[in-house]
């Protein structure tokens, strides 16, 4: 069989004393290590001249493809039938924002909050819309996304909602589940008891941007109190619980970085691991804070370069603390947001209807080309031509070109559709660390666990910001 080297594959640079490298198959998200021999055959299509045992996982991992594939063809097809596809195995997901109010100041946050909750009217719309979605579709079950403004702010609402689901769907084997994010100030002991319970939420996101010193000079209240240290006696009280591991839900906690911040993020990560929490935590991750709503946060930002180096250096300090770690790769992605296809939308509390959920409660994009329709008006319509639907379709035929030349495109998918619209590409970190990542991951997955430390060591004082350039 003739082979091609696939477009859609990452070389490391050599890995030890003997030059092999690590080849990155970003449509299979596998990983070989490989020669330089085997390199430099690849590399200059000398193909044939590969052993048949190698060849054969080259072929497997899509690292070697047909020569007469077209690739990008192959990755937007997947995406597009992942994306729009229902049935058995799949939920419906929609994502509620309860209330545009949040007891939060942050100064990045775009959204205007106002004491405005999803009124009786609008609660039976939406629950309307979405069961008649979901016998429209043939799906498994509905999984909701709670969101914000604060959508506990909101929990009375988010309750009568609940209920309405439950009473259409009683006696039936539909399954109501769902996740939230939320500021976790209001995240008491038994309101996690009643998302698990009630709810049937397994999946929680709370915000914590550095140790206190730090994250009360980006998240503090309205009238400029401090949040962290009662979110954290929260998070605490909840992650201590004999019974937390039995209610299988996983909480994630992030920290958003910009130039204001940052030295609170080796804090926090010792912190939590000081305090047992960083074992029982489902994860830790870091965002750089972006523009929203025009609202210019992106100039106190880290450069992307600046965010991917930082970014490896704090990973590399999980791993010394004994977070719970097996480096992962980018994995394949076949759909990013709700905005790019599919069913699945957002509902506010003023009854707006939206397939993105980065625009709402902010003047920016008042009655923008992102908002559907009303709920008041249209929540029983099914609207056929949503923005950013084409969005596949903008990639394959180069409309999108960086995205179309980009070796990393079935890990990304490109991120954020709207970002790109907006002229600031939302490129994640691993478009500019992805050769460390997988140096990285190579001495995670070959190094003793007594030597580990010291090899950790050594790469994280070798890094250079030099390092950190784009991907092409």
């Amino acid at each position: 069989m003739k082979y091609k080297l696939s477009f859609y594959t990452v070389f490391s640079d050599p890995v030890d004393k003997w030059d092999n490298r690590i080849v990155f198959s970003t449509r299979t998200s596998k990983t070989l290590k490989i020669s330089e021999t085997c390199y430099n055959f690849l590399q200059n299509d000398l193909i044939e001249y590969i052993p048949e045992t190698i060849l054969k996982k080259l072929d497997e991992y899509k690292i070697l493809i047909d020569p007469n594939e077209n690739e990008i063809k192959t990755i937007i097809s997947e995406n597009s039938d992942y994306t729009n596809s229902e049935g058995p195995d799949k939920d419906l997901y929609e994502v509620i924002q309860p209330t545009a109010m949040c007891q939060l100041g942050c100064y990045y946050c775009g959204q205007q909050h106002t004491k405005t909750n999803v009124n009786a009217d609008l609660i039976n719309k939406i629950v309307e819309r979405i069961a008649a979605k979901f016998y429209k579709g043939t799906y498994r079950g509905i999984y909701l996304g709670w969101f914000g403004g604060e959508p506990l702010v909101g929990l009375p609402q988010m309750r009568v909602i609940n209920k309405k689901l439950r009473e259409i769907f009683q006696g039936t084997e539909v399954s109501i589940g769902g996740k939230i994010v939320t500021n976790g100030l209001s995240l008491k002991e038994n309101i996690f008891l009643e998302l698990v319970n009630d709810f049937n939420i397994n999946s929680i996101e709370v915000t914590l941007d550095g140790t206190a010193e730090y994250h009360d000079q980006h998240r503090y209240t309205k009238s400029k109190e401090r949040s962290f240290d009662i979110i954290y006696r929260n998070l605490q009280q909840i992650l201590n619980r004999e019974d937390f591991n039995a209610a299988k839900c996983a909480i994630s906690i992030r920290c958003n970085v910009d130039e204001k911040n940052i030295d609170g993020v080796v804090p926090l990560i010792t912190k939590l691991a000081n305090d047992g929490l960083h074992t029982k935590i489902a994860s830790l991750y870091f965002t750089n804070i972006y523009s929203w709503g025009g609202n210019d946060a992106h100039k106190k930002s880290l450069t992307k370069e600046e965010f991917a180096k930082h970014q490896m250096e704090w990973l590399i300090l999980k791993a010394k603390l004994s977070y719970p770690f097996s480096h992962r790769l980018p994995e394949r992605k076949k759909q990013t947001c709700i905005a790019v296809g599919g069913a699945s939308e957002m509902y506010d509390a003023y009854g707006n209807i939206f397939n993105c959920t980065e625009v709402s409660y902010t003047d920016f994009y008042k009655d923008s080309i992102y908002t559907l329709g009303k709920l008041q008006t249209d929540h029983l319509q099914e609207f056929k031509n949503k923005p950013l639907n084409n969005w596949y379709a903008d990639i394959e035929n180069g409309t999108q070109q960086p995205c179309h030349k980009c070796r990393l495109l079935p890990v990304c998918g490109g991120a954020c559709p709207k970002s790109w619209k907006e002229g600031s590409p939302a490129c994640p970190p691993f478009k500019f660390n992805i050769k460390k990542e997988l140096e990285l991951f190579y001495i995670f997955n070959q190094t003793p666990k007594d030597e580990l430390d010291e090899k950790l060591d050594v790469f994280v004082s070798s890094l250079d910001i030099k390092d950190f350039a784009r991907l092409t």
